[in-house]
């Protein structure tokens, strides 16, 4: 793709200077001219004064019109896609030296915006919603298969599973001494949610002789860790009867099975029921998914904690977390404030956490920064 080959869209004066800061999206309502090109097809960015800004690739829908892609007038190809997956996957390696489970690219911090790729040891899922890795994903099968001998690369999306090598197949893995299957069959996302894979053995500190429910407990994996450390008893409730029958073969993997238990249901249930425990672990699914939904979400957030820390008993520990990228850090800890007000119960915040170190943050980029995991003490 040579230089006049690439179609051109205008910025309006002065709206270059967030993404020359390194903010890697443009808005529709930035632009004073947009080119004509296919939805995923690659355009440059330029101020009125035709000074080149960046090269983006083109979003058809929504409030994002640009995703850039680089500084410079570089051709975008195989090779170019190829140079940004080696690099993601060399800090990985140094991240974790020892494992093949983490997340290989994490969209604009690795600077293949809008995109997701997780790795299962022998398995790599893919997942975009965007048409411009759309139409590269035979590229991308071709290079993730070439580049660490991976068996599989499986991309998500609403028609089910595109396999490209080998058939996925059900994998077992290790975090530390837990061992977790991942199976495809109905799961969410590409299979596990690694962005807490480095917060889930914090709950251990507290675990010991504890009574603890697992909100939103998914395949288990919060739970299981506090009944390695321990815990009394574990209960754990989810929507998913899938996801709890992966949390129940979990926690027989592990041995702990004894003393973990599983619900198909609402977590407020739990609350409801009028007991308590030692400790509460509420990981829910993003609450606002726009800008638009932030005040509906801060109120479902409060209600929720609110609830929580009426049923924690005396010293106990809430390990609550939010992963609504709309939602800032001071916003949570503001509806957490709100929500010990209104039970008028003191709490301390003994850590904030975020995601683990393959979700590198972009400081231009405060959306890069989305999970908040609080851990509170409630005398």
């Amino acid at each position: 793709m040579t230089r006049e080959s690439v179609p051109g869209g205008v910025l309006k004066s002065g709206e270059e200077r967030r993404i020359l800061r390194g903010h890697l999206w443009a808005y529709r309502n930035e632009f004073e001219t947009l080119p004509e090109v296919r939805d995923g097809g690659v355009f440059d960015l330029f101020t009125p004064a035709r000074r080149f800004i960046c090269r983006a690739f083109y979003q058809a829908s929504g409030g994002i019109a640009g995703r850039v892609l680089s500084f410079h007038q570089e051709k975008v190809d195989g090779v170019f896609l190829r140079k940004r997956l080696e690099q993601a996957l060399r800090l990985r390696k140094r991240l974790f030296p020892a494992s093949a489970v983490y997340r290989w690219v994490y969209g604009e911090s690795d600077f293949l915006p809008g995109l997701v790729i997780d790795r299962y040891d022998s398995v790599a899922v893919v997942q975009s919603s965007c048409a411009f890795y759309q139409l590269q994903r035979e590229t991308l099968a071709r290079i993730l298969l070439e580049t660490e001998a991976l068996a599989t690369v499986a991309f998500t999306g609403e028609q089910g599973l595109e396999v490209h090598g080998q058939p996925l197949c059900p994998q077992e893995l290790c975090f530390g001494d837990l061992r977790t299957q991942v199976s495809w069959e109905g799961a969410q996302k590409t299979g596990l949610f690694l962005d807490q894979r480095e917060n889930w053995p914090v709950i251990r500190r507290f675990s010991g002789e504890a009574v603890v429910l697992d909100a939103y407990c998914y395949h288990g994996l919060w739970g299981i860790h506090a009944a390695m450390a321990g815990a009394r008893s574990v209960i754990g409730i989810d929507t998913s009867e899938t996801a709890i029958g992966q949390a129940r073969l979990n926690a027989e993997r592990n041995g702990v099975r004894d003393r973990c238990s599983y619900e198909k249901g609402r977590a407020e249930q739990c609350f409801e029921s009028g007991r308590t425990f030692d400790v509460i672990v509420l990981d829910p699914p993003a609450l606002a998914k726009s800008r638009g939904q932030v005040k509906k979400a801060m109120g479902l957030y409060e209600d929720i904690n609110r609830k929580a820390l009426n049923a924690l008993g005396p010293e106990g520990i809430l390990i609550t977390c939010s992963c609504s990228h709309f939602i800032t850090r001071d916003v949570f800890l503001e509806v957490l404030k709100r929500a010990a007000r209104s039970v008028s119960r003191p709490v301390r915040v003994l850590e904030v956490r975020g995601a683990g170190a393959d979700h590198p943050v972009l400081p231009a980029m405060p959306e890069t920064e989305y999970l908040k995991c609080v851990i509170l003490q409630a005398p």
